[in-house]
C-alpha cells in the first residue's frame, strides 16, 4: 500500500490565502515543505481521501492522472474536503480518453446534497452518468473494485453532520485516516477492537500543531499522543505502527522542520505535501 500526502494544510492553506502573519511570510520566503495545500491523501494511485479545491493543483504538481481515480471517500461537506464543482469536468466535452469512465464518490448525506446543489446548474448529462454517488453512514463498509475494504467511522467535527473517518484495508495492510476530527468517542475504539482491526498506519488531524486542544472539533500533537495511548489500550496498533500528523493550521503552526522535530520527539512524523509512505 502506498500512501501519498498530496496536501497537508487546514482550510486556509499555508501560507494562508490572504494572511501576512510572521509564519505565512516565512513560509512564502522559505518555500519547499513549508508550502502546504489543502488536505488530501492518495492511496495506491486510485483512491482519494477527500476532494478539496486544490485537487487540480495536486494533479499538476504530482503528475497525477485524475481520470484513473476509481473512488473518492469524502469526510465531510466543508469546501476544503468537498469541492464538487471540479467534478462537472469528468467527461465530454471537457475530458476525452479518460483512463476510467466512471468515478465513485462516497460521503454522508450532507456531502451528496452538496454535490447536487453545487453542480446542478453546470453538469452535463454525459458527465452525470460518469459519476456514481454513494451515501454512507458510520460503520458502513465498502469493498471497492480495486480490492480495498473501506469502513466509515464517526468523526467528531461538525455538529449536526455525520462527519466521517475512514479505515482502508488492502493487501494485508490497514490504515486509519483521521482527517478533520477531534477526540473520538470511546465507542469507536471499542467497535474497532471488537472488529479485530490492527492498524499499520494512523494519520491524525493535527490542526492545532504543537498545542493541545482537548475536546472539540480538532486535535493538536498532545491530543494525538493521548489518542495513540487509547489505541494501544484497545490493541488497535502495535510496535511497528507508523503515526503521521497532518492537517496543520497556520494559526498554530511551525515551519516544517520545527514541526517535524517536535513530532519526532513523540515518535510521530509531520507530513508534508508530496510525502509518500509505503507499507
Amino acid at each position: 500500500m502506498i500512501i501519498e500526502y498530496l496536501g497537508t494544510a487546514a482550510a486556509e492553506g499555508m501560507p494562508a490565502v490572504f494572511c501576512r502573519c510572521k509564519l505565512c511570510n516565512l513560509a512564502r520566503e522559505k518555500g519547499g515543505k513549508n508550502i502546504r495545500t489543502r488536505n488530501q491523501i492518495l492511496i495506491d494511485g486510485d483512491t482519494l481521501i477527500d476532494f478539496p479545491m486544490d485537487t487540480y493543483m495536486h494533479a499538476l504538481t504530482r503528475g497525477l492522472d485524475l481520470s484513473a481515480i476509481s473512488d473518492v471517500f469524502i469526510t465531510h461537506a466543508h469546501m476544503d474536503h468537498c469541492y464538487p464543482q471540479d467534478l462537472t469536468m469528468h467527461g465530454a466535452p471537457f475530458a476525452h480518453n479518460m483512463t476510467l469512465p466512471v468515478i465513485n464518490i462516497y460521503g454522508n448525506k450532507a456531502v451528496t446534497d452538496k454535490f447536487y446543489a453545487h453542480t446542478k446548474d453546470e453538469i452535463k448529462p454525459d458527465v452525470a452518468k460518469s459519476i456514481k454517488l454513494h451515501t454512507v453512514a458510520p460503520y458502513d463498509t465498502i469493498v471497492t473494485d480495486s480490492g480495498k475494504t473501506v469502513t466509515a467511522l464517526p468523526a467528531k467535527h461538525t455538529v449536526g453532520e455525520d462527519c466521517l473517518l475512514y479505515s482502508v484495508t488492502a493487501n494485508g495492510k490497514s490504515i486509519l485516516i483521521m482527517n478533520d476530527t477531534g477526540i473520538l468517542d470511546e465507542s469507536v475504539y471499542v467497535w474497532l477492537s471488537r472488529a479485530g482491526f490492527v492498524f499499520d498506519l494512523v494519520s491524525f488531524d493535527c490542526t492545532y500543531c504543537g498545542i493541545g486542544h482537548g475536546p472539540g472539533r480538532h486535535m493538536g500533537l498532545p491530543d494525538n499522543i493521548t489518542e495513540r495511548e487509547r489505541m494501544k489500550m484497545h490493541k488497535l496498533v502495535n510496535k511497528n505502527t507508523k503515526y503521521i500528523a497532518t492537517h496543520f493550521s497556520h494559526n498554530n503552526a511551525l515551519l516544517h522542520e520545527d514541526m517535524n522535530n517536535l513530532a519526532k520527539k513523540s515518535g510521530m512524523i509531520a507530513a508534508y505535501d508530496g510525502m509518500k509512505i509505503e507499507l
